[in-house]
């Protein structure tokens, strides 16, 4: 006769054997280590999920962003595809990551607070 423990106990050996688990996790800790990469590095890190936590399909996974030291003005940004365990970045997804920074669009406003507490976004011209 089996007790409830060790049936829960063969539960979750099955779920950690599994390979979405396991990828779940790996996830997890390059998220992780990202995030301490860039805490130690004076980068600023942005990940783009969905409200469950899971990644958004896409090729970009993170967007990295620091002040640029030598000029105050000037701003660096990395698009980051996360990888990790044994999978390597192929050919088709660097093309897509190329094919990502074209696609970047950056546009100028201000943000203004007025007097009830309420924000508004002004465009600035180009």
């Amino acid at each position: 006769m089996t007790t409830p423990r060790s049936e829960a106990a063969k539960k979750a050996w099955r779920t950690r054997n599994k390979p979405s688990y396991k990828a779940s996790q790996q996830e997890k800790a390059s998220k992780k280590a990202l995030v301490k990469w860039c805490e130690e590095h004076n980068w600023k890190v942005l990940f783009f999920e969905g409200p469950t936590g899971a990644p958004r399909t896409g090729i970009v996974d993170a967007v990295m962003i620091k002040i640029n030291s030598r000029d105050a003005d000037a701003l660096e940004i990395r698009l980051v595809q996360l990888k990790s365990g044994s999978s390597g970045l192929s050919g088709d997804e660097t093309k897509r990551m190329k094919l990502a920074k074209e696609k970047v669009i950056i546009e100028l406003s201000a943000a203004l607070l007025d007097d009830e507490k309420k924000l508004h976004f002004v465009p600035i011209g180009q």
